[in-house]
Order: C-alpha cells, then sequence, then structure tokens
C-alpha cells in the first residue's frame, strides 16, 4: 500500500510537471511570464509585443469572480450602478520587476477627497522578507482620492497618486527609491476630473517584488502572494447627482493594508518566458485523498483506526519557522501566530506553545478531519484568547457575504469553562442540523484544568457532512478551500505568567489572512501504513521525556533534521537557567539525553534543546514540562 500511495504521488506531481491538468486548474494561480530583460518601457501604452503573450484575467463587476475569494460591492448601496467595472489585467515579469497591466473601459474617470469618491489601484504585496509571520501587508495604493492633501480640490487632467510604503498620504513626492521600488504610467481616453463623458484608461504598473523577499531571477523561481481592489467612481463631476455611483471589484481581497479573505499566487520562474507554449499547470495546495476502502471511523476522538495513519496529515506548531516554510504557495508567508496581551498585562514567555498533527481525508459526501494535540498543561475556559482546541475554517459554497464572496464556517472543539468537551461557532448549528458529529478525548494520563500533573494531550475528531455546506451530492468540482487554527492557553498560580496563544496553517478566522486550495481526488486512495514523520534539515523537535514524573531520572527524547551539535537546558518555574549539557557531533536522526535530578529539589521544571548545525545556525525546540517528585 506504501508503494500504491507513494506511485500516486509521484505521477501526480509527474503529471503536473509536465503541464497535463489532472485536477481542476486553479483560479488563484496566475503567471507572470518573463520577456527579455529591459525590453519594457513603463509608459502606459502596453505596446510592447511581449503584452500580446502575456497571461490575463477579468475582474467584472456583478460577475462571480476568480475562486476562492474574488468579489464586488457597491460601495453605497442606495445608489444605482450606471458604468459598472469591466477591466483587463495582465502580468509580465522583467528582472526584478513585476509588471501588470490595466486596461479599464470606463465614462468617468478621477476623483474627490470624499471616501469612495475615486478610481483606483488598491493593492497588498506581502512582505515574504520580513521576520514576522504572517507577512505584513505592503499597501500599493495608485489612486485620485485627495483626502491627506493641504490643497484637495480636484485639478482637471490631473494624474492619480501614489499612497502606501513607496507613496505619501500627505503629499505627491516621492524620492528616487521609492520610484524604483513602484512606479506607473496611466493614458486616459478622455479627461480626468471633468463632467464630459471618457472612453477609459490604461495603467501601466511596476513593482521591485525583490525587496520584499521574493526569488523570482532563482532557478527555481518563486510565487507573490498578493491582492488588488480596481475602485470605480462614477459622475463625481456632473450636475445629475443620481447618475453618481461607487464600486470596488477585487481580486482575492479587496484591501491593501490588511491580511484580509486571501492573496492569488503570481508565479514567476526564469524558464517560464513568453515564448513558453503551454504555461506549467500548478496543482493543488493538497490533495485530499479518498477513503472509500476503509470502514467509517467511530467518532470518538480516539483516532485508532488505519485510515487516520494514511490520512494526509500536516504538523502545526507555535514559533517553528522553519515547518511554515514547508507549507505550499502563499502557506509560509500566510500562516502564523499570535499572542494576545491578557487584561493588559505585558505578554510572558510562551513555556509550552501548541503543536500538533492534523489528518483529513474524505468518503462519499463526508469530510473527516481529525487533530492530534500535544499539551502538556491542557485547560478549560470560554475565553477565546485562553482557548485549549482545534478551529477548522471551510468555505461554503452556497452563501456569500456582502462582497459577494463564499463565507467561511469556523467548526471549533476542545475545552469548555467546565473542564467538559464543547463545541463552538458554527459546529454547534451543523450538529443541529444533522450535518456533523465530533469527538474530543483525552490522551493518556492526561486531565483538564489540573495543574499539578503533565498531560500529554488530547484529540479531537469531526466528521462533516458538505452536503450542509452548499456541497451538491457527490461534491461537484471537488474543491475545498480551509484552514486550521490551533488553540493553546495556560494559566499559572502566578497570574502575571498566564498567555494565550494561536497557530494556524493559511487562515487564521473566518476572514482571512489566505486559504488553501484543496482537491478531494476520488483516485488519491488513504495508503493503510502509517507514514514516517520526516525531519526538515536544520530543524530540532522535542518529542518528551519519561517518565514523567520521574524520580530522580528521565529520558528527554529529541529529534535532529541536521548533524551538527545540541545542549539540553534545564530551567526552574522562575524561568533560571540550573542545567546544561552539550552533546557534539549528533548525526541526523532521533535521540535521547538521561537527565539525573538527584542535587534538584522536587518541583516542575521546563527544557528545551537547541541546536547548531554544520551552518552555525542557531535553532531551538519547543519548551517541555517535567515534574519531579522525591
Amino acid at each position: 500500500m506504501r508503494f500504491a500511495k507513494t506511485f500516486t504521488i509521484f505521477l501526480f506531481l509527474f503529471l503536473t510537471i509536465a503541464g497535463v491538468e489532472i485536477l481542476a486548474q486553479r483560479q488563484d494561480v496566475i503567471w507572470a511570464r518573463n520577456v527579455q530583460p529591459g525590453s519594457m518601457v513603463l509608459d502606459g501604452q502596453l505596446n510592447e509585443a511581449a503584452w500580446a503573450n502575456a497571461q490575463e484575467i477579468h475582474v467584472t463587476y456583478g460577475v462571480p469572480g476568480l475562486l476562492p475569494t474574488s468579489g464586488y460591492r457597491a460601495e453605497f448601496q442606495a445608489e444605482a450602478i450606471t458604468d459598472s467595472t469591466r477591466a483587463t489585467v495582465k502580468f509580465l515579469a522583467d528582472g526584478k520587476y513585476l509588471y501588470l497591466g490595466f486596461n479599464i473601459p470606463d465614462s468617468s474617470i478621477g476623483g474627490t477627497q470624499d471616501w469612495a469618491r475615486w478610481d483606483a489601484i488598491l493593492m497588498s504585496v506581502k512582505d515574504k522578507a520580513a521576520s514576522g509571520r504572517p507577512a505584513p501587508a505592503v499597501e500599493y495604493f495608485y489612486t485620485y482620492w485627495l483626502a491627506g492633501l493641504a490643497n484637495p480640490t480636484p485639478v482637471v487632467g490631473a494624474k492619480p497618486r501614489f499612497i502606501g510604503r513607496y507613496g505619501n498620504f500627505n503629499d505627491t513626492t516621492r524620492t528616487p527609491e521609492q520610484i524604483d521600488a513602484w512606479d506607473a504610467v496611466t493614458v486616459i481616453n478622455g479627461i480626468s476630473n471633468d463632467s464630459l463623458p471618457d472612453v477609459g484608461m490604461t495603467i501601466e504598473m511596476k513593482i521591485d517584488v525583490e525587496i520584499l523577499g521574493y526569488k523570482i531571477r532563482e532557478a527555481g523561481g518563486d510565487n507573490v502572494a498578493m491582492n488588488f481592489s480596481i475602485w470605480d467612481a462614477d459622475y463625481v463631476f456632473g450636475s445629475n447627482a443620481f447618475r453618481t455611483s461607487a464600486t470596488r471589484t477585487h481580486l482575492q481581497s479587496p484591501w491593501g493594508n490588511a491580511n484580509a479573505n486571501n492573496v492569488a499566487r503570481v508565479f514567476i520562474r526564469p524558464d517560464v518566458t513568453i515564448n513558453t507554449a503551454t504555461l506549467p499547470n500548478v496543482g493543488p495546495d493538497v490533495v485530499v485523498p479518498n477513503g472509500s476502502q476503509f470502514a467509517d471511523p467511530a467518532i470518538d476522538g480516539i483516532l485508532s483506526e488505519a485510515v487516520w495513519q494514511g490520512a494526509y496529515k500536516f504538523r502545526i506548531a507555535w514559533d517553528d519557522s522553519l515547518l511554515r516554510r514547508t507549507y505550499p504557495t502563499a502557506g509560509d508567508v500566510s500562516s502564523g501566530q499570535w499572542q494576545p496581551e491578557l487584561n493588559g498585562n505585558p505578554r510572558p514567555p510562551v513555556l509550552d506553545g501548541g503543536n500538533g498533527t492534523i489528518h483529513m481525508f474524505f468518503k462519499g459526501d463526508y469530510l473527516y478531519l481529525a487533530a492530534d494535540i500535544n499539551d502538556q498543561l491542557i485547560q478549560g475556559t470560554e475565553v477565546f484568547d485562553k482557548f485549549d482546541g482545534i478551529g477548522f475554517i471551510i468555505g461554503d459554497p452556497s452563501s456569500k457575504n456582502d462582497d459577494n464572496v463564499m463565507n467561511f464556517r469556523l467548526l471549533r472543539a476542545g475545552y469548555g469553562g467546565t473542564g467538559a468537551a464543547q463545541a463552538y461557532d458554527y459546529l454547534p448549528t451543523l450538529v443541529d442540523s444533522g450535518g456533523a458529529q465530533w469527538a474530543v478525548a483525552l490522551k493518556p494520563n492526561s486531565t483538564v484544568n489540573i495543574n499539578s500533573d503533565v498531560d500529554e494531550g488530547f484529540n479531537v475528531e469531526i466528521k462533516v457532512d458538505l452536503k450542509k455546506l452548499g456541497y451538491p451530492a457527490g461534491l461537484g468540482d471537488k474543491l475545498l478551500f480551509m484552514g486550521v487554527a490551533l488553540y493553546d492557553g495556560d494559566s499559572f498560580d502566578d497570574t502575571l505568567a498566564n498567555y494565550g496563544e494561536r497557530t494556524w496553517w493559511f487562515r487564521e478566522h473566518g476572514g482571512g489572512p489566505a486559504v488553501a486550495w484543496m482537491m478531494m481526488d476520488p483516485n488519491t486512495p488513504v495508503s493503510a501504513d502509517e507514514e514516517t514523520a520526516i525531519l526538515m534539515p536544520g530543524t530540532v523537535t522535542l518529542y518528551g521525556n519519561y517518565p514523567n514524573p520521574f524520580n530522580p531520572s528521565t529520558s528527554i527524547r529529541f529529534g535532529l533534521g541536521s548533524s551538527g551539535d545540541a545542549s539540553v537546558k534545564v530551567f526552574n518555574v522562575l524561568g533560571q537557567l540550573v542545567h546544561t549539557s552539550v552533546m557534539n557531533g549528533l548525526t541526523a536522526g532521533n535521540h535521547t539525553y538521561s537527565f539525573n535530578a538527584a542535587n534538584f529539589a522536587s518541583g516542575v521544571y521546563y527544557y528545551q534543546v537547541e541546536f547548531k548545525g554544520t551552518d552555525n545556525k542557531t535553532v531551538s525546540s519547543q519548551f517541555g514540562k517535567m515534574i519531579l517528585m522525591k
């Protein structure tokens, strides 16, 4: 069975690389073909021959947008839409620049200082070079909006202005560095800011994406995580107020200064040029396997059935940047973590960050989801920011929000304020309609709301009838859009040490910041074998210690993704380092360190493994918690 699954995955990858479309074509992927370096001229004409071979998309008001999160909205609901957006947008790459060409028919071009009474391109590109995750949104706002200027009087024939990181809100001047990072030229068939009818405008724009960390000129290329909305204000300057309207129509997300909804993935690779006959096919972020050859698992939170061992799985962990880099397409820049302040107190160190493994498969019209969560201190609460549990965020194609985008449903389960398992958000609604079953179960040697022991963790198991989330019988196109959030909170006798945190894969909540493009493939079976976990190069993984509690010795187990040196550090409850042991010349793989606490007092201790590889880079594991009982 393992060979069969490996061959299936290999065949899928081979056909994808070969450019054969075996699954649904992704609508969130765009290729920016490379031109001859230095051949582009930024003049707003789009007259270079390369533009004819560029991949293009259509952004049209009132028409369902590209899946999964493109949409449209009238900014003022009472107004009639007098000249709706119908734009064509093209993508190219020249050296370090991503080029965009907008062809926008429009009978009224310009803008004022009033909110939404302007034509504009409002864009976000995620800053991959930033250290935090999710990557911050860098705003590019190319607009006729006059807010912030000392003299906000519209000028007939004026050009758009630049606002954002590489522009200025309060004036129209820009430095040479800002211009090099982002520039655009607009050519209007008509005159801006007047009452006479226009025909339309062409915008040619270039963005330096290398300064944002995208390695588009390296052999493997990169994919730029971005989104934009086209704002369209019509007849602002005419005498007939009944014709005035304002709309926005967006690709994946409407906003420029926030991680909202989702991002398009703009792929750029040196070998994909304007002469490439067939663009490479980009496969799904996840292929969810078919469990039809297995019996239905009991929804009891035990995860003992073989189908769970061979289901698709991935890890999610607090403060593990190397793990996030393995997530597909926009998973690296969109997945992330957050530690809120509790009761206005400073954020204390996270001693036992959330970590676990997510499993999933489908069978018939049902999606099966599970979380195997490691947690040394399990606590129940109704406070969202201190919650222990898991949230699966799933797109509902039958329900749309005010931007005409599918709503995402949060199915959250964990431990409530009484210490009992509890379902939250949309999960109880599904259960009440007969659309879901769920269970939460403690692992061995685990309790809830007892701080004097060391817990192992808990499991969550959910079965979802996708027909209750807008899917037809048979699941239609088999597409699935979702993300996962892992919640963890720990409380102590010292309330200033209390914390809550959450870590997410693609999507933090119903609103963003991204979503995985997934395919439930009937031809990819669940394997009967459990796959061996792979340690990523340069990483250190903590497996815990045994026995725990202990007296006086315990074995600390950890894995190294590369050869190098490791040190085991032990801390007391005050955070003071009380023991260090160095082990040099370890090979990649699993290792055990025996810690003898004969000279230590009874109590709670924390430990961490630091790893220094042959590249001299140092990384640290999560913290472990152990109890010495003499």
